[in-house]
């Protein structure tokens, strides 16, 4: 249980600035509250029916679906808050045909009841756009979140 529980949050001016903003009454700082709520601070496994993987600290599982319910958002909406927030490098999400896993990149740390949590997927602000331009989402030490697509399947585009 998450008695006390604070974040060490670094956002650039841009990531900032992107968060502050609203569109047709979308507060996106609400979505990245409900991935930073649903966050593991220690490895977990999960398994859902036809998926499972192993969530790392600084990882949360929540589908477009789910995020789109318990924000009353539109689930198109949804999806492109992530898209903007993967291309600022504000969160990393890997999509499957059941779930997405979003890794956070902005939490540098958790404090729980007076102990430091590092998160492991955490980028400096310096390495963010050195990242960008070289690996995409995904840090060099990363690993794939996901399997790849099956043959013939295709990933969805927004």
């Amino acid at each position: 249980m998450k008695t006390n529980l604070n974040y060490c949050i670094v956002l650039s001016s841009e990531q900032l600035a992107y968060l502050a903003g609203s569109k047709y009454g979308i507060d996106r700082m609400k979505i990245l509250h409900q991935l930073i709520e649903a966050a593991v601070l220690e490895e977990n496994d999960y398994a859902i029916k036809g998926f499972s993987t192993t969530l790392q600290v600084g990882q949360a599982i929540l589908s477009e679906v789910d995020l789109s319910s318990k924000l009353d958002y539109d689930k198109k909406t949804i999806s492109r808050v992530l898209d903007k927030m993967n291309q600022l490098r504000i969160v990393a999400s890997a999509q499957s045909n059941r779930t997405s896993v979003h890794t956070l990149k902005c939490i540098s740390a958790w404090m729980e009841n007076g102990n430091r949590i590092d998160n492991p997927f955490y980028v400096r602000i310096k390495n963010r756009q050195e990242e960008g331009e070289n690996t995409g989402a995904l840090s060099n030490d990363a690993k794939p979140l996901l399997p790849p697509p099956p043959a013939g399947g295709k990933r969805f585009q927004f």
